[in-house]
């Protein structure tokens, strides 16, 4: 009992600790895209951009979300998303769309320089993740449109969303409510991450993964690492992958192919089930996406045997360097 008792006083002092960081980002970004809202600039924004979101599906405000999202993080997009929603429904193709690009091209400034110092090159993987997101909000696009169940409104788990057009005071009251709520998606969120790790079904996801860490070339010595990334997220589980580039045992291609998987797909259960509960769909947000990363780095390992050494040591590797602190969601 008295365990129990513990590992429930650590479980909610972890979650408020989380809690209390996200607020610092959401609250902000919530104030500052309801100003963008009354004055116009997410409507602008999204005639901008517009004809890049048209290619995904999606009305053109959702890419004042993604934008949110790759310069901040996860979290910051998604306190867009709950100021733009009112105004602007999802069907759960487009809130899987949305959420599946968000879960590839996210913290987009951090996580691209610890992949760096970690040895991939800077332009390429973050190329390589924009381009990513657009190719797979596509195929998604086009797959999803031959199916009429995800053409119906997306459902906000546990969230209250703010009726459009309201005064100040009764916003507040919403988004009150909605950040509330995210208080308990975390302490949810945290307790089935502990529940993995207690019933040791951690280990054996990991495991599972490597028979497709050899598939798409990499070596044994880095399965370690891209399990870690692929599974606790980039930002992290940053440390670990720098110290590990670093040590000298893995090959460059390994710590190449690793880093350019772990861009494309990581954070597979925490981010993954965050963005669930924005109406967004497993079949694309988790399943589809590895998918498409699997084949994405199997087609991009045998480019890279086909290249000159020159030009792969100039254009897609660097110098791992420094070290990286764990401060950033991802």
């Amino acid at each position: 009992m008295k365990r129990l008792t513990c590992e429930v006083k650590k479980l909610t002092g972890d979650t408020l600790s989380l809690y209390g960081e996200l607020l610092k980002v959401m609250i902000p970004v919530m104030i500052l895209v309801r100003l963008a809202v009354e004055f116009g600039a997410i409507e602008f924004v999204g005639k901008l951009i517009a004809p890049v979101m048209a290619w995904v599906g999606l009305p053109g405000e959702m890419g004042f979300v993604w934008v949110t999202a790759m310069i901040v993080n996860i979290y910051a997009g998604a306190a867009a998303l709950l100021t733009i929603l009112p105004e602007c429904p999802l069907t759960i193709a487009q809130a899987t769309i949305l959420g599946s690009m968000i879960l590839i091209a996210h913290s987009l400034p951090i996580e691209q320089r610890i992949a760096q110092k970690a040895g991939a090159g800077l332009f390429f993987t973050l190329g390589l993740r924009l381009i990513a997101a657009l190719l797979y909000g596509m195929i998604l696009s086009a797959f999803y449109s031959g199916f009429a169940e995800f053409q119906q409104p997306a459902k906000v788990v546990f969230l209250e969303l703010a009726p459009p057009s309201q005064d100040w005071l009764s916003w507040a009251v919403s988004s009150i409510k909605s950040l509330w709520s995210i208080f308990w998606i975390i302490f949810v969120l945290l307790f089935g991450l502990r529940l993995l790790d207690i019933l040791k079904v951690t280990p054996i996801m990991a495991k599972s993964l490597s028979p497709f860490m050899r598939l798409m070339g990499i070596g044994e010595k880095a399965t370690s690492m891209t399990v870690t990334g692929a599974l606790l997220g980039i930002s992290y589980g940053g440390a670990l992958i720098i110290q590990e580039a670093r040590s000298g045992k893995l090959e460059e291609k390994d710590v190449f192919l690793s880093l350019s998987f772990m861009c494309l797909c990581h954070g597979l259960i925490e981010d993954t089930l965050f963005v669930m509960a924005f109406g967004g769909h497993y079949s694309g947000l988790l399943i589809g996406r590895f998918i498409f990363s699997l084949f994405a780095i199997m087609i991009l390992s045998q480019v890279i045997n086909k290249m000159p050494s020159l030009a792969v040591q100039r254009y897609l590797f660097s110098k791992p360097d420094g070290s990286a602190n764990q401060t950033a969601t991802g």
